[in-house]
């Protein structure tokens, strides 16, 4: 019997046999963590525990601990994950075992485009040199001379909340500091004006978005590499990636345009600049290095500490992204506790007044706001831009009795260690004391930025628009809450970055 002009039976007895090898292969899965004595939930043989994962939000892992312990193993889809809890552990994963434990798991880096070729998907020999090469941009130096321009855009950014205060208009406060961030990013890390507060859907914020929203279980290859990590090079062969093609012609033209611009600029005008894309360009690897008059040593030498053009698109692309999302959601969130806590935004308000007066904020003084400190540390406690972060397991480690696999990676639940009761009391509650004595709190349990080498080479300027953001807008402006906003914050999106279900809206209201 023929069917669409297949045999049938035959078409039947492949299928049973795929099956078959399926059902083998995800049973061997289940051997792993057995094999060394890691506990965990007896879970979906494909899709591991990525249903239960939806359907139950983030404190999926937090529930797995009570009953596992605080190391256990999870799968997700077909990628073996421990989750671990333990203080210990986690400083020799994130610090003193680097070399086993450098890489992190990157959905991000499907194909060989050049938005893929950035800090964050690098493999660590790359990562390395990448880093290195990148590092001087955020020294305070270079921090102290972009302090002009973060101090602009906050300005404007205080002139837009003023104009929805005399509205009387619900302002939706991440469209808001969104814009902001995002002029932020085009003034310290390419010395160009992206007009996005004056338009909230200008093309660079569209753009990052369309990659955010899609940087999870909605994208296909990122489910089909999830469920069958094996199928990585298919998926790459085929095409297909994790950023639609209109975004990689977006990014890939937009930095282009800036380098070329940049190029065109006279020596005087670079040797000005003090901006990420000029110490990329600084880093170019024109090809100039590797002639064959050169040794050997030389030119190896000299190719460590340069950047290929693809490098470069990579490093701004990953610059543009996580600038703009991590810094814009702690504002969010800081917006939102100022105005479900009065009593902190009066204090700060009343901070600001008495150490800056009238000062501009800078790199220094905005150092002297040790309320504002606190406010800042206890927002990126509750509501980490990053809700967790892996390490890849190089090879098999043991660490304090617990045996971690060669080709697993080490979960490390950012959200639920800054929420431990037993660090933390009254955990989901805000408490800017708690931060009073911040040495006495074991690093291990704030990891906002993540920690060890790989730790976010973009925390200081992080925290400085933060700051300075906060010292423009909260002398001219109040936020209020609405008769809806809810006491605490429990639903979020499931996606890679830590983002409510229901978007913050607040009243603006004028000093």
């Amino acid at each position: 019997m023929e069917l669409f002009g297949c045999n049938f039976p035959l078409a039947l007895g492949l299928l049973a046999g795929i099956v078959a090898l399926l059902y083998m292969y995800a049973k061997r899965r289940k051997s792993v963590f057995k094999n060394f004595g890691i506990p965990g939930p007896d879970q979906n043989l494909i899709f591991g525990g990525t249903l239960e994962f939806l359907r139950k939000g983030i404190d999926f892992e937090n529930k797995n601990r009570k009953l596992y312990g605080d190391v256990h193993g999870e799968w997700f889809g077909g990628i073996a994950m421990v989750t671990v809890y333990d203080p210990d552990i986690l400083k020799e994963v994130l610090i003193k075992d680097f070399d086993t434990f450098g890489d992190r798991l990157a959905l991000l880096d499907l194909d060989n485009s050049p938005l893929s070729t950035n800090l964050f998907s690098a493999k660590v020999d790359t990562w390395k040199r990448i880093r290195k090469i990148c590092s001087p941009t955020f020294s305070g130096g270079k921090l102290r001379k972009m302090i002009k321009g973060i101090n602009i855009c906050a300005e404007k950014l205080t002139k837009n909340f003023i104009r929805a205060g005399e509205s009387g208009e619900e302002a939706d406060v991440k469209e808001y500091f969104g814009a902001f961030t995002m002029a932020a990013i085009g003034s310290t890390g390419f010395g160009i004006d992206i007009d996005s507060q004056n338009d909230f859907n200008n093309n660079f914020v569209r753009e990052t978005k369309k990659v955010l929203d899609n940087a999870f279980l909605s994208n296909i290859a990122i489910l089909i590499i999830m469920l069958f990590p094996e199928l990585r090079p298919l998926v790459k062969w085929t095409g297909i990636g994790a950023f639609s093609a209109s975004t990689k012609r977006f990014f890939i033209q937009a930095v282009t345009d800036m380098i070329k611009q940049r190029k065109n600029d006279s020596k005087e005008e670079r040797e000005r600049r003090v901006d990420f894309l000029q110490l990329m360009l600084d880093a170019e690897d024109d090809g100039a290095d590797h002639d064959a008059a050169k040794t050997g040593d030389e030119a190896a030498q000299k190719s460590a500490n340069k950047l290929t053009a693809e490098e470069m698109i990579g490093q701004a692309f990953i610059f543009i992204l996580a600038g703009y999302e991590t810094t814009a959601s702690t504002l969010q969130y800081a917006a939102y506790i100022l105005a479900t806590q009065p009593g902190v935004q009066d204090k700060l308000a009343e901070e600001i007044s008495s150490v800056l007066g009238d000062e501009e904020p800078d790199y220094d003084n905005i150092q002297r706001l040790t309320f504002m400190d606190r406010v800042v540390n206890e927002t990126l406690r509750l509501f980490p831009a990053a809700p967790g972060t892996s390490r890849y397991v190089s090879k098999t480690t043991t660490i304090k009795g617990w045996t971690f696999p060669e080709g697993t990676y080490v979960n490390v639940p950012i959200l639920f260690l800054h929420r431990d009761p037993d660090v933390y009391p009254e955990p989901n509650k805000f408490n800017a004391e708690r931060w009073e004595k911040k040495s006495e709190i074991n690093p291990m349990f704030f990891l906002p930025f993540g920690h060890g080498p790989r730790q976010c080479i973009g925390m200081r300027l992080a925290l400085v628009e933060v700051k300075v953001a906060l010292v423009h807008v909260i002398r001219h402006i109040r936020f209020v809450r609405l008769v809806d906003t809810p006491d605490e914050l429990t639903e979020f999106k499931t996606t890679g970055v830590l983002q409510p279900k229901t978007p913050i809206k607040l009243k603006i209201e004028l000093r």
